[in-house]
Parts: structure tokens; C-alpha cells; sequence
């Protein structure tokens, strides 16, 4: 499974994908569903123990939280570049994956034409078009688990992964 990810970092970097792919309205939710995925992940990812999805509310139309998703896809998504940061003996910070994961990057610290990130602290970390294919795959694994919508584990995944990331992606 690899190194436990820390539960506030996995939060923080969560919160900007829930507003982005979620529904109006589970941004102001996000505290109570992220502390249930945080208490029994596997229950908050199949429901009601039923098996059958996420997290839904709704009466005549149901609702599909996508918070437990989007917690469980950022923990293999930086599972996963953890594991890629040590096969090069690249120290790994949670500001690294902050700048790494943001929306909000100002321009001089943007990524470069090759996907790297950097700042003036000089932690730099670069993922390859291949890696950043990687982790998409990772996130479909982790939506068709949880039995997601084909639609909103697209919008989930082009969440996490940022607009424009991959060159060869079709928007």
C-alpha cells in the first residue's frame, strides 16, 4: 500500500478538487465527509455498506458526494509520487507536493515546459507527461472502485491533475 499519507495534507489538497468536481454545495460539507472517510475509508468509498457507490443524498434526485473519492485518489496520487520521488532520491515535502498539486501557482513558479515545479526554497519536483498519465490511471482505478460515473471520474481526475498537465489531453 505504501507510506500513510497525513491526513490534513490530504485535506488541503482535496478541498480545491471537491469544489471543482463535486456538486454546489459539498464544499461546505467537506469537514464532516472527509472525518468519515478519515474513520473507515472503505465504508465512506461503498456507501451505506451496500456496495453500491459513494456517499449519495438526495430525494428525488440523488446526489453523489465525491469527497471520499477525491480523499482516496490524492492518497494514490501522492503515494505514488512519493514512491517516484525516492527511486530518485528526491526529498519529498508537503510544500513540494502543495506547489506540486495547486491551482494557484503564480507564473515564475509555474511548471516548466518539461512539467517542473519549483520555488526560491529550491525544492523542485518534475513529473513526466508518462507519470502524470500514471496517475490518471490510478484515479479511474480508484473511481470505477468506488463505482463512480464514467463523467464525474473524468471531472475528478482533470481535478487533480490541473488543466493542461498532459499534453496529449484532448480539451
Amino acid at each position: 500500500m505504501g507510506p500513510t499519507v497525513d491526513e490534513s495534507l490530504l485535506r488541503e489538497l482535496a478541498l480545491p478538487v471537491v469544489v471543482e468536481a463535486g456538486p454546489p454545495g459539498e464544499a461546505e460539507i467537506f469537514p464532516m465527509l472527509s472525518d468519515a472517510y478519515f474513520a473507515d475509508p472503505e465504508r465512506a468509498l461503498s456507501g451505506d455498506g451496500d456496495g453500491g457507490g459513494p456517499l449519495s443524498i438526495g430525494t428525488s434526485e440523488v446526489v453523489v458526494m465525491v469527497t471520499p473519492v477525491v480523499l482516496a485518489a490524492m492518497s494514490e496520487a501522492v503515494r505514488y509520487v512519493a514512491g517516484e520521488a525516492a527511486k530518485r532520491g528526491v526529498s519529498l515535502t508537503g510544500r513540494a507536493l502543495r506547489r506540486l498539486f495547486s491551482r494557484n501557482r503564480a507564473p515564475a513558479d509555474g511548471p516548466t515546459a518539461d512539467g517542473a515545479t519549483g520555488d526560491s526554497a529550491g525544492e523542485t519536483l518534475t513529473l513526466t507527461a508518462a507519470q502524470w498519465a500514471e496517475i490518471r490511471r490510478l484515479i479511474d482505478g480508484v473511481a470505477r472502485r468506488a463505482k463512480v460515473p464514467p463523467d464525474r471520474a473524468k471531472l475528478i481526475a482533470d481535478a487533480v491533475i490541473g488543466q493542461g498537465r498532459l499534453p496529449d489531453d484532448p480539451r
